[in-house]
């Protein structure tokens, strides 16, 4: 999956609706070739070719990198405000990597369980939740696909699947350098090089570092928390020199390495921390908290035109994910408890696609995937000396996994006059899970499991079906059903019990029926989308209070689970110099049937799904003018709002989120488009925005809040 953009010059745009509105950043050009702006053609390859993306029933979005460096989201979770119906989740920790999308989704928290969401470099998946989070550096751009995208993304993608593109080498040298500086003490610099080897060999080198203090304050060990120390490379060849073959290789590299935490107490519990430290980002944790994270991936793309205009891809993919946190788990300055979770994963991946030419009849793509993935983790959480009754004790839960996924798809599109059309696919999959998972545990509040082996085996068929109505060239309204499928697997974490350790399948009908329509010569596009997913033996997280062992973690089958909305994207183009734009989404996403979900006789019928709001939209301004011949003054204002949601299945005011916003603003000067110079500002009015709340397992209400105010100025030159 990817998209082509005609044009980089992207503005965004504004439309009022009586009813809803929105935006959607597909990725618009703007022309100035006529006396009125008009929005480029977007040509994306979300159905594995490349076609207009207002052609195509389906829900997605798209940003490329000028809106991407206008909202200044250097990482994936910045990209949050901007995409219609999405949260990030705790939003703690770049480990954690929580995405949902219309109200589902998860994180793979421990090596049993699977994400999701799929999210893709350069289409090859990148594995688990910890490396969901990727620097945004030399991408060229972002395609966020909505609701259950099996046929063609596979079972990851029961909530929706994400896919960044990275820029290609090209044929001429180039280099560009960007220095960014602000508050916080943040130094961000990187450097791109790209160089014609030879007359059919192209490479493109990228190298960044990004240092920043934290803005949390820990008065115990005089340091700060949430800061930023990541490096980042990328590696790339593109070879030309084969006729009808194109060739890309690349290489990526990501290290993070910084002191973070995962929440800050909220309220006093069973510890003093909070009435030490009561304000926001003050914490007094004795615990040496601290995040580590390296990925690293190969991909070798290999596409070829064959005769009758069919093209054969091959993509394959290695990437090797760890990481390693320590957490504090008492919220105090005592020396109680904390937790190291650790992850290494390894996998290999190899798709195979044969895409027809587009006929005026019929079009299709017919492939194979296949995926090797090997897991294991050395996670302990370890009780200090203060801890009663098991002082200087721990439980540790060394495990493995293995995974093996392999999948035929086919997709294709029956036309059956100009006007009607058919879309239908299926992806048969066949998955093998093993998973070898040991407990040792002398604190005496967990279990003790010395090497439980156990095997699943998955063989699902996920159908799509749709049909589509071009009833002009400019307006398409198109209906679709399709299956998702997420296989079941364990609960390899701290646990009490082996009663609940397995869990199902969750399977997953969506219903979708939308509109993309274009308006006033090309200068406004509408695009309209309803849809309705019906959820079986939905997996869920929850914190569930025990006897023994305080608050754990329990991964069970809930029942039934329904969620449904409306989206809205509004794209305008309304002078040569402004625009602006607006997106929107409302969902209702929660349990039809969830029994025993808070204990025996306590049900979570019609409660609502963590990281589920209602409403939230998303509103942008955007101006730019030429001040003198090469030199040009551009403006960006934003403002994103969340309602309030859950963060935990029993919806108490103890893991309840109030509704947030944030506006963040940048103002640049570009000159004889090599020298792009801004002044930015983040969380612009300084909100204190609650972004997660819960319990721990020692019964401390924690949270976390978004980040305060941060500015800066950012200085990019290129040369050619």
């Amino acid at each position: 999956m990817g998209i082509m953009i005609k044009k980089i010059q992207r503005p965004h745009f504004f439309c009022f609706v009586s009813l809803f509105m929105g935006a959607n950043y597909s990725a618009v050009a703007w022309s100035q070739s006529t006396t009125n702006p008009v929005l480029e053609e977007v040509i994306v390859t979300a159905q594995m070719r490349d076609e207009s993306a207002q052609s195509i029933p389906l829900a997605l979005g798209a940003y490329d990198k000028t809106f991407i460096d206008r909202v200044g989201a250097s990482s994936l979770t910045d990209m949050e405000s901007a995409i219609p119906n999405i949260n990030f989740g705790r939003g703690d920790r770049n480990t954690r990597g929580e995405i949902a999308i219309r109200g589902i989704g998860d994180y793979s928290r421990n090596i049993g369980t699977n994400a999701r969401v799929a999210v893709y470099i350069d289409g090859v998946l990148t594995g688990r939740s910890s490396s969901f989070d990727q620097s945004l550096l030399d991408v060229a751009h972002i395609e966020v696909l909505r609701g259950p995208q099996g046929t063609l993304a596979g079972t990851n993608a029961l909530a929706g699947s994400i896919n960044i593109v990275t820029q290609k080498p090209v044929d001429y040298f180039n280099v560009e350098f960007l220095a960014d500086t602000g508050s916080d003490n943040l130094q961000s610099l990187s450097s791109t090089i790209n160089l014609p080897l030879t007359a059919d060999l192209f490479a493109r080198l990228l190298v960044g570092s990004t240092r920043q203090d934290g803005y949390i304050d820990n008065i115990t060990l005089e340091r700060d928390l949430q800061g930023i120390n990541r490096d980042v490379a990328k590696l790339k060849f593109r070879y030309v020199g084969v006729e009808d073959l194109l060739l890309d290789i690349g290489f990526d590299y990501l290290k993070d390495d910084d002191h973070s935490t995962n929440a800050e107490a909220l309220a006093n519990g069973n510890f003093n921390g909070f009435s030490l430290a009561p304000s926001p980002f003050i914490v007094a944790h004795n615990a040496d908290e601290s995040e580590q994270r390296e990925l690293k991936g190969a991909t070798v793309e290999a596409s070829y035109e064959m005769p009758g205009d069919f093209r054969l891809t091959s993509i394959t993919g290695v990437r090797a994910n760890e990481f390693s946190e320590v957490s504090e788990e008492d919220y105090s300055p005592f020396d109680v408890a904390f937790s190291l979770f650790d992850e290494k994963s390894d996998q290999i991946s190899q798709e195979l696609r044969l895409a027809s030419p587009k006929g005026e009849k019929i079009d299709y793509v017919i492939g194979a995937y296949f995926l090797e993935q090997d897991i294991s983790t050395e996670r302990r959480a370890v009780t200090g000396a203060l801890f009663r009754p098991a002082p200087n004790k721990s439980v540790q839960t060394p495990a493995s996994s293995d995974v093996q996924s392999s999948a035929f798809f086919v997709h294709g599109n029956y036309y059956f006059d100009p006007q009607w059309s058919m879309t239908a696919g299926v992806r048969l999959v066949h998955e093998t899970k093993k998973i070898d998972y040991t407990s040792l545990d002398s604190i005496g509040s967990f279990i003790d499991v010395n090497h439980l082996r156990d095997q699943k085996t998955f063989d699902e068929p996920l159908p799509k079906f749709g049909i589509n109505l071009q009833l002009t060239p400019d307006l398409l309204f198109y209906t679709s059903v399709a299956r998702g499928y997420k296989s079941g697997g364990w609960n390899a974490d701290f646990i009490t019990t082996l009663e609940n350790f397995d869990f199902e399948p969750e399977y997953a009908i969506n219903y979708e029926l939308g509109a993309k329509s274009m308006f006033f010569d090309r200068r406004l596009t509408v695009n309209l989308t309803g849809f309705v997913t019906k959820f079986d033996d939905f997996q869920v997280f929850q914190f569930v209070p025990t006897q023994s062992a305080g608050t754990v973690l329990s991964l069970t089958n809930a029942g039934k689970v329904t969620t449904q909305g409306l989206e809205l994207d509004i794209n305008a183009l309304l002078t040569d110099h402004l625009s602006v734009s607006f997106n929107t989404a409302f969902t209702l996403a929660r349990f039809d049937e969830f029994k025993n979900g808070g204990g025996l006789g306590v049900d979570y019928d019609n409660n609502y799904l963590p990281y589920a709001p209602e409403h939230s939209y998303f509103v942008a301004l955007d101006y730019s003018r030429a001040l003198m011949q090469k030199v040009e003054v551009y403006g960006h204002i934003d403002y994103g709002y969340t309602d309030d949601y859950f963060s935990n299945p029993n919806n108490t005011q103890d893991n309840a989120i109030p509704n947030y916003f944030s506006a963040n603003a940048r103002l640049g000067l570009t000159i004889d488009s090599q020298w792009d110079i801004s002044l930015w500002m983040k969380n612009i009015t300084d909100e204190t925005n609650l972004r997660q709340r819960s319990v721990s397992f020692l019964g401390v209400p924690r949270g976390l809040y978004n980040p305060p105010r941060s500015y800066g100025l950012a200085v990019n030159y290129a040369f050619k």
